[in-house]
């Protein structure tokens, strides 16, 4: 028997179809997060591993989205088509193979991405207590130059103000 999540996740799949049936995703490509609040059931999609190739570096790409099972609205598609929404071509797909093959990547429990250059792909790890920065030669996939690791200052205990009807996770 489905739990509510894969109930909602399901329905979403079929509100995407029915608007965008051009739109093909490999579900296995993102993290998928239930929300739910008195007013609404929204799915989030995040892509686990962003890939900004080199012909892409200055545009202001978007790699996730969310449907809206309340309303059936769809962000950013339904606002912003398609246009910044990143969608490898064939080409592209390969190199994050190679990176993905040679790095060991996603990372679990990190936010993974990579951002090509003319001679190697630079890949971001971090989290809400720690980052890294890491170089890879375009050709042999060998890390090269020198990594960059740290972690973030703790934040303040600021007293925090809690919505009246907060989204909150659905997990089963």
């Amino acid at each position: 028997m489905p739990s509510q999540k894969d109930q909602c996740i399901q329905q979403s799949h079929k509100i995407l179809a029915s608007k965008y049936p051009e739109f093909v995703f490999d579900s296995l490509l993102y993290d998928i997060t239930v929300w739910k609040n008195f007013k609404e059931t929204i799915v989030r999609y995040r892509r686990i591993i962003r890939f900004t190739p080199l012909n892409k570096k200055d545009s202001n790409l978007s790699f996730d989205f969310e449907v809206n099972l309340s309303n059936q609205d769809i962000s950013p598609f339904d606002y912003w088509g398609f246009d910044n929404f990143y969608i490898p071509t064939a080409e592209e797909q390969e190199h994050l193979d190679f990176v993905i093959r040679s790095f060991g990547l996603p990372r679990s429990g990190f936010n993974n991405s990579i951002v090509e250059t003319s001679d190697m792909y630079v890949i971001y790890l971090d989290n809400e207590m720690v980052f890294g920065q890491y170089y890879i030669d375009k050709i042999t996939g060998k890390q090269s130059m020198g990594a960059v690791e740290g972690n973030y200052e703790p934040m303040p205990d600021f007293p925090e103000l809690t919505p009246t009807d907060p989204l909150i996770e659905i997990t089963d």
